[in-house]
């Protein structure tokens, strides 16, 4: 299911999400990008991971600006070196800060707000997407990711990782652990692990992307009511039909009822789900199968920042054996 095409010549600037908005979700009532392990930030472990990849040209960190840049000079973070780190005033909503800074990005048009956008010579540029929260991402983990998304065929690459690369970080008897939420598709259990390589001038129905991210925690059937209501009439029907199932699947598999979960998983093909998104964003989306699961290892819940907290030498140890065992391995070499 892999895209084997090698695309490592190819380098991105990379936009690291840190804002504090509505939709964000806080850990002990903290922002997740400032919580500690091992007495450091986690956003440092993630601007750390980012600055050794090869393929990443400039860092652009999206946030509260001053509390960023206070953060990162304490630690003896280097703006300059290995990758030019630039830090953005955080926008009004997720939407906002990925576009605006995305617009920071394009070098010859420094005044983009005045720029005709649908024109811009940088409509194919892509940039790479990262959250704040994933303090096990790896360096060969997002090498990987960019030297097998093709950005010559779809305009939004999203990685997904198999549900068994995720069960040994699951909870055990004696140790705490982190258990996901998957998307169930007919091929696979698959999670989401929140990397993005997206052409942003290239999605054409961009204010859907803040509606996805709003309801991107169904837990709660309003907000799956709501968003397959966004969706009447913006989809073809078939399509409709992969999100009821996805819902379904995800239902049936919160309560334990294997059984409907295999059902249902029919009608959730991934080639439908892609289609699927492609028809709502008016663009080419692809999800893009990858080994290595840190940075799906991500905290949503103060149960798995303790997890993480408790078990991170652990895991650490774990993601750095599989890399060696891995028999594809990155294609590209990481610095560092």
């Amino acid at each position: 299911m892999n895209d084997s095409t090698d695309h490592s010549n190819k380098s991105y600037d990379a936009i690291l999400l840190a804002g504090e908005g509505e939709s964000s979700y806080k850990v002990y009532h903290q922002h997740k990008a400032f919580l500690e392990i091992n007495g450091k930030c986690i956003i440092n472990y993630v601007v750390e991971a980012l600055q050794q990849v090869k393929s990443i040209k400039d860092i652009y960190i999206v946030g509260a600006k001053n509390k960023l840049k206070q953060t990162l000079s304490d630690s003896g973070v280097d703006f300059c070196y290995p990758k030019a780190i630039y830090l953005v005033e955080q926008q009004s909503n997720l939407y906002e800060n990925i576009f605006q800074t995305f617009l920071k990005t394009i070098s010859c048009e420094k005044n983009s707000l005045t720029v005709d956008l649908k024109v811009s010579q940088n409509k194919d540029k892509a940039v790479l997407i990262v959250p704040c929260d994933s303090p096990l991402l790896t360096p060969h983990e997002v090498e990987y990711f960019i030297s097998h998304s093709d950005t010559n065929k779809y305009d939004h690459i999203l990685g997904l990782i198999p549900e068994e690369s995720l069960k040994q970080f699951y909870p055990t008897e004696r140790l705490p652990g982190i258990k996901m939420a998957y998307l169930h598709l007919k091929e696979n259990n698959y999670r989401i692990n929140n990397l993005h390589l997206v052409k942003p001038l290239r999605i054409g129905n961009r204010e859907y992307v803040q509606k996805m991210y709003q309801y991107r925690y169904q837990r709660d059937f309003k907000k799956i009511v709501l968003f397959g209501r966004n969706l009447l009439g913006k989809i073809k029907l078939k399509y409709y039909r992969c999100y009821i199932g996805l819902q379904l699947c995800q239902f049936f598999a919160s309560i334990g009822w294997e059984l409907p979960v295999k059902y249902f998983k029919k009608w959730t093909a991934k080639q439908d789900m892609e289609n699927c998104i492609s028809n709502l964003l008016n663009t080419r989306f692809k999800g893009l199968e990858v080994p290595y699961p840190g940075a799906a290892l991500d905290i949503d819940r103060d149960s798995d920042y303790e997890a993480i907290k408790t078990r991170y030498n652990e895991w650490h140890g774990l993601l750095s054996m599989k890399r060696s065992s891995t028999p594809e391995n990155n294609k590209s070499p990481v610095t560092g």
